[in-house]
């Protein structure tokens, strides 16, 4: 009886010194990685902030190419308003006044200055 109890302590003791022993090794290993986490933390921190700048200005030059993109509408529907007025404008003033040609050529030299000033 006493020999059964002495094997079953002998292998509990094996049984902690193996788990004692893993749990050093796991330590170590852990002390490792810390030490190599403690290295690369700045150069981390440094290309973290990198990063950081390049999406910032990729979000502001993509904010430029909406603004931009806003713009030329604006500036479409603008011409389009004035190109409607002016023709509108034509026809009304070619229907009232067939023979008022001059009319006519002074309101084409007006829309002609409009478009290029709008471009």
């Amino acid at each position: 009886m006493y020999i059964f109890i002495a094997i079953i302590f002998i292998a509990e003791l094996i049984i902690a010194l193996n788990l004692i022993l893993w749990i050093m090794k796991a330590d170590k290993k852990v002390q490792h990685v810390n030490a190599c986490v403690v290295t690369f933390k700045p150069l981390a921190q440094t290309y973290l902030q990198y990063i950081r700048c390049k999406i910032t200005a990729f979000n502001e030059s993509f904010g430029g190419v909406f603004t931009f993109i806003r713009k030329k509408q604006e500036q479409f529907i603008s011409k389009t308003v004035i190109m409607l007025a002016i023709y509108s404008l034509l026809f009304i003033f070619k229907i009232r006044a067939k023979k008022a040609s001059k009319i006519y050529k002074m309101i084409s030299v007006i829309r002609d200055l409009a478009m290029e000033l709008t471009v």
